[in-house]
């Protein structure tokens, strides 16, 4: 939600869920187009993530660098 943030107020955040064995959650932005770069509609938004750390806050260590389209995915509303 951090890096949703730094481009846009998130809005409408639905409830988050377990499916298909990953977290999962939708929102709305005021702007369309707010996370598009080049082709991609979501292309800031996978910018932002790339290599932001997980941390276990259980055990106060490193878990994993996020990494658009192998650990974080971001769709577009519509997306098949």
């Amino acid at each position: 939600m951090q890096l949703i943030g730094l481009y846009t107020q998130p809005q409408h955040i639905s409830d988050i869920r377990m499916q298909n064995g990953r977290w999962e959650f939708e929102f709305e932005t005021e702007f369309d187009d707010v996370f598009r770069l080049n082709e991609d509609p979501v292309g800031l938004l996978k910018q932002a993530c790339r290599g932001v750390p997980i941390i276990n806050y259980v055990q106060q260590q490193l878990t994993t660098l996020l990494q658009p389209d192998v650990n974080i995915w971001f769709y577009p509303k519509g997306h098949k």
